[in-house]
């Protein structure tokens, strides 16, 4: 690779193993050089993965080279089975016309980067000239028009029927049909984690209580034991994308500026089926879509568009579950015209053969499906997943009145065992107050309404000054949308920006969290499978109107005359290290926390008698098990638990080195993961906590972090108070871009990590967590949670 400041950019310089891939990657694919070509930054796909553009440069003679230029994915690590390449093959295999006008082709397969990523090549659409993204569409006229030829391409083109003009068939039941659909992009674990974040106690529960009305639980109509999942159906079949979003969509444009959405492009087959139902890519293209409206990303300059008030975005959910019945009034035309357009394509397509009512059928468990696939997405912020796990609900409810009318629900009294309570009022989306307005357009407290779908900018935005790009979810709290002043025949309607060359982004409102730094999950979901998943809450400094040692309340000012914390912690550092503390040995890590939840907070931060327990086994080989359980003046409700199969568990924290300066570039490394407004000492305390949370960490090692803290600026001295557990502690804190403070209280003897701390800009309490057992053993049962402190050694 052309090396040098000119040729590398700084963005690829931050990625050295994807850099030095690249480097290796010519001598396998016929030698020469290969250059990144110039751009701002990588083009972001739905997941973490991205893409950028090279030139690769063979010699070809005297005076000769033979030059491409080719599209590099970086892939991430995992992966839904066979390698994309070879799926890629296969789809264009299967149907060699279809890929000829509208699929790119592959090159070298796969190049491994060597940390569990990938890359791979391909050609790049349109032959170089310009594409946009469906996601980039801006006016609706345009999109109608666009989504109306691509899907007739996916239908009539892609899955033309054979020969006598009649869809393919297969047979299976409701469950199955769910399950295939959900573990295409997902997993049921993740599912179940997303939904016990979002409120649902117990996802073994057949109801669930949403918007007051019980119905069916919409993750056990894929799970065995069901409601209704056993019921025999069939399906039509065909080729299906897997993943179809308006990012895998490319429109050619003209030099004028004109879209030709004929010769539309389809990209990234990691996921593809030639056996699949013929509902999956019109589903998941047209839900995506909607979801650009729900929770939308922010615009080019960060801020935050408007979106769909509470009455339309209702109405589309209520519209994408019965799409053959007059669309409501409330409802945006262009909205109403992809539903309407999606329906009616279905109708035609399996008019032959007399398929129809198969088709009703199907598309309605694929928006199930979708989703619930999409209360995964990351990037769609605590609300937009909300809506959707709404809309997976209503739409069960749905499918049920239609197919099993027997089946009654239980009353609103017998489903009260597995509630699912709306998080906020359910107005969230036009009363809550976003950073970038004015407190005059504010409009009140709001509500709330998650596989990651990223166009470049994550879907719930941050303040202004927090890249998009990198922007974290949110931990508990959500912000809903102001009202949008445009209207259209009465409807509010989101504001839309162009870009240069007459193409723009559709920048639709997102609502910016208040818990902006916060990666930190106050309801603990088992089954969670990342670090903002499993990390539970914490606890507060003494008030300023108190004078003794407090375990909850506002923050304490800091002091008239700041005091260095960093000689305090290098003192508590050096206690530590001399420590004298036998290995724990066994497979497993193993910790145990004590959280404060924000349901129980809406009852009194003070009752300190409710409260859960987590205990959370790991092994190196990202399997184990977690157990969740409610603690209430002492009686404890009937453990949950989670179990991890091999490499399920992931996200999990570095192992910390010995190291100071090691350790340093492994915390550096982290933090460029996260939002630049967080790359600062609030997002060090926070990578510390989150250590502690997966980690038994030896002497050494606490006693490297607390040095790697005493040299990190912006940390606060906070002085000596006791935690929920009445241990004392010394305190640091750390305030965020969005003025909530983050404070880590450690043990002055051992160097332990006592509790983790987060306060509101308005002096609340918003997390609270106590760290109690941490040590490693060979075995899983049940151990009472110990004070970490009476624990003498912890591997």
């Amino acid at each position: 690779m052309k090396d040098g400041s000119d040729a590398t950019p700084k963005w690829l310089e931050r990625d050295e193993p994807v850099r030095q891939a690249l480097h290796s990657w010519p001598a396998g694919a016929g030698g020469g050089t290969v250059e990144v070509l110039p751009q701002d930054r990588p083009m972001r796909g739905y997941t973490n993965a991205y893409l950028f553009i090279v030139k690769q440069e063979r010699p070809a003679g005297p005076g000769r080279t033979d030059d491409r230029k080719l599209l590099v994915k970086v892939h991430v690590p995992g992966g839904t089975g066979r390698p994309e390449p070879s799926r890629h093959a296969q789809a264009r295999a299967d149907a060699p016309g279809f890929a000829k006008r509208h699929m790119v082709e592959e090159h070298y397969g796969w190049h491994p980067v060597g940390d569990g990523r990938h890359l791979s090549f391909q050609d790049v659409a349109n032959g170089g000239d310009r594409v946009v993204t469906i996601d980039e569409i801006t006016d609706d006229g345009d999109l109608v028009r666009v989504f109306r030829k691509v899907l007739a391409g996916l239908l009539t083109g892609w899955n033309r029927p054979p020969k006598l003009g009649r869809p393919s068939t297969a047979a299976s039941t409701a469950r199955e049909y769910l399950h295939r659909e959900v573990t295409t992009t997902a997993s049921l674990s993740a599912i179940r984690s997303a939904l016990h974040e979002l409120g649902l106690r117990d996802a073994e529960q057949d109801w669930v209580r949403i918007d007051g009305a019980t119905l069916p639980n919409p993750l056990r109509l894929a799970e065995g034991g069901g409601p209704f999942g056993d019921t025999r159906i069939h399906y039509v079949r065909g080729f299906a994308h897997g993943d179809l979003h308006g990012g895998n969509l490319l429109i050619p444009v003209t030099t004028e500026g004109v879209l030709d959405p004929g010769r539309f492009t389809v990209i990234d087959f990691e996921s593809y089926e030639s056996g699949a139902p013929v509902t999956r890519d019109p589903v998941a293209l047209l839900v995506s879509i909607a979801l650009r409206w729900v929770a939308p990303p922010p615009g080019p300059d960060e801020t935050s568009p408007r979106g769909l008030p509470t009455d339309q975005a209702d109405a589309l959910r209520d519209h994408l579950i019965r799409p053959d019945q007059d669309a409501p009034t409330r409802l945006l035309p262009a909205l109403a015209q992809l539903v309407r357009l999606t329906h009616d394509a279905g109708m035609e397509y399996t008019k032959p053969g007399n398929w129809r009512s198969e088709w009703r059928r199907q598309y309605r468990l694929s928006l199930i499906a979708r989703a619930l696939t999409a209360t995964t997405f990351d990037s769609l912020g605590r609300e937009g997943r909300w809506w959707c796990l709404r809309l997976a609900a209503h739409a069960a409810e749905a499918y049920r009145r239609e197919y099993h009318s027997g089946l009654t629900p239980p009353t609103a009294a017998a489903a009260q065992d597995a509630p699912l309570p709306t998080p906020i009022d359910p107005s969230w989306r036009t009363n809550t107050p976003t950073y970038d307005m004015p407190p005059a357009r504010w409009h009140g407290p709001g509500t709330p309404g998650r596989h990651r779908i990223e166009t470049g900018h994550p879907r719930n935005a941050a303040p202004t000054g927090i890249d998009p790009d990198q922007a974290e979810r949110p931990a508990h709290r959500n912000i809903g949308r102001p009202l949008a002043d445009d209207l259209t025949n009465g409807v509010r309607h989101p504001r839309a920006r162009r870009s240069a060359g007459g193409v723009g982004r559709r920048r639709l409102t997102v609502a910016v969290l208040a818990a902006l730094g916060g990666s930190l999950v106050v309801q603990l979901a088992p089954g969670s499978t990342s670090d903002r998943d499993v990390r539970p809450p914490v606890t507060v400094p003494p008030s300023s109107r108190e004078t003794q040692p407090s375990r909850g309340g506002p923050r304490d000012p800091v002091p008239s005359e700041p005091v260095d914390p960093g000689t305090k912690l290098d003192q508590i550092a050096d206690r530590t290290a001399g420590l004298s503390e036998t290995p724990s040995r066994g497979r497993y890590a193993f910790t145990c926390l004590r959280v404060w939840s924000p349901e129980d907070l809406a009852l009194g931060s003070d009752d300190l008698m409710r409260y859960q327990e987590e205990w959370l086994w790991w092994t190196g080989e990202r399997s184990g098990r977690r157990t969740v359980l409610a603690v209430d003046d002492g009686r404890r409700s009937r453990p949950r638990v989670s179990r991890y199969d091999r490499g399920e568990l992931t996200d999990v924290p570095p192992d910390p080195a010995e190291d100071l300066t090691e350790l340093r570039g492994q915390v550096e490394a982290l933090l460029r993961k996260k939002p630049p407004a967080l790359r600062n000492a609030a997002g060090t305390l926070e990578l510390v906590a989150w250590i502690y949370q997966f980690r038994p960490l030896t002497a050494p090692q606490r006693a490297t972090l607390l040095r790697l803290l005493a040299g990190t600026d912006g940390i606060v001295h906070r002085g000596r108070f006791a935690d929920r557990a009445d241990r004392y502690g010394y305190a640091i804190s750390a305030t965020n871009a969005a003025g909530q403070q983050e404070t880590l209280l450690f043990d002055e003897d051992t160097g332990r990590l006592l509790g983790h701390i987060k306060t509101s800009a308005d002096d609340h309490l918003l997390a609270y967590y106590l760290f109690l057992t941490s040590a490693r053993t060979d075995s899983i049962g049940d151990p009472p949670c110990v004070d970490l402190t009476t624990v003498n050694s912890d591997g």
